[in-house]
């Protein structure tokens, strides 16, 4: 008798645990006790919006539902992308994830376009749209917390991103007078004439081309270099851009993007510059000690690194192995900037 209680108590015991057990996500609605992958991407989107899930653990507990039914409520209201009302339940159904997706997805976008560099827009909120988030709220003056929270979102909303501007709605003439009339000189010391293999274009080992100018400078260590216009660093390295030297990248606020190398950068990461203001030092290279600023022009209609391995299809230029990204510009024209 009490062998048959026992096996008919583990019977109940068994019953109760499988109906207890989690559901998994991993094709359908998330509710509460839902586990599994979609569940962590949906609190890594969650938490990068700012809207509190938890711990990106897969699992949907009490924060995790709270969260979804805030992002329901709050989901049309956003200032980035229209979003049709839904359903305030607390279940993350088809609707309510893509709504999220899209939402975060955007924000890559923008930030990519901005050149903030947020990684490939997947509508996933992980590290590196974090680490973009922070950039950009730097360089706007906001708590730099890496959470796309409303003001973040209002900012990036009404964020030039070069649509409708200078660099991208006129004709490459028409920029080139329009920075020669703007811009200033990086330089304000004397140059030596750019010519031969620090022209534009000039041959360099393995096929590939140069990417920028040169303006050498005799014994010019320490030699100020200005930004020619007011923008945002958006690329930053201090020692190992060529012998030794580094380079600052700045984002103009008229989309156009420039890279400063063979420098002592002097402004960091995600700065916000001034026309005119000094941003580092030239630095003599390891290689033949020269000391010059190698400039390169961006127009601002692509995004990511401004180094692509490889590339040799452009919008401005023939064919050829520059290395660089796909708006690469000639920018000999500068050298007439006063």
């Amino acid at each position: 008798m009490k062998q048959k209680f026992l096996t008919v108590a583990a019977l109940w015991m068994a019953l109760l645990f499988c109906f207890s057990m989690p559901v998994s996500a991993s094709s359908g609605n998330i509710t509460w006790g839902s586990r599994g992958t979609q569940v962590k991407i949906l609190q890594m989107n969650l938490n990068g919006l700012g809207y509190q899930s938890g711990t990106a653990d897969g699992i949907a507990g009490s924060k995790t539902i709270s969260a979804i039914r805030k992002f329901q409520e709050q989901a049309d209201d956003n200032p980035l992308v229209e979003i049709s009302s839904l359903a305030v339940d607390g279940i993350a159904g088809r609707q309510t994830q893509e709504a999220l997706h899209t939402l975060v997805k955007t924000v890559q976008q923008r930030l990519n376009e901005l050149g903030y560099q947020a990684g490939t827009a997947d509508g996933i909120f992980g590290s590196a749209t974090a680490a973009a988030v922070r950039r950009f709220q730097t360089a706007k003056g906001l708590t730099a917390d890496g959470i796309a929270g409303s003001k973040t979102l209002n900012a990036l909303a009404g964020q030039q991103t070069g649509t409708g501007n200078i660099t991208t709605s006129s004709s490459l003439a028409d920029f080139q007078a329009y920075a020669l009339k703007n811009w200033t000189r990086p330089i304000k010391s004397s140059i030596l004439t750019v010519t031969g293999g620090r022209r534009f274009g000039a041959s360099r080992s393995g096929g590939r081309l140069h990417a920028g100018i040169d303006w050498y400078v005799s014994n010019g260590v320490g030699t100020p270099v200005y930004a020619m216009a007011s923008g945002t660093v958006v690329e930053y390295n201090y020692n190992t851009f060529y012998g030794g030297t580094g380079m600052v990248a700045i984002r103009h606020e008229d989309g156009s993007v420039a890279r400063y190398g063979e420098i002592l950068p002097g402004v960091r990461l995600g700065v916000k510059v001034s026309q005119g203001q000094k941003i580092g030092t030239l630095k003599a290279n390891t290689i033949d000690g020269g000391t010059m600023l190698h400039l390169e022009l961006y127009r601002g209609i692509a995004s990511g690194s401004l180094t692509v391995s490889g590339n040799s299809s452009y919008a401005y230029l023939a064919k050829g192995l520059y290395n660089r990204r796909r708006d690469l510009l000639n920018p000999t024209f500068l050298l007439s900037l006063k």
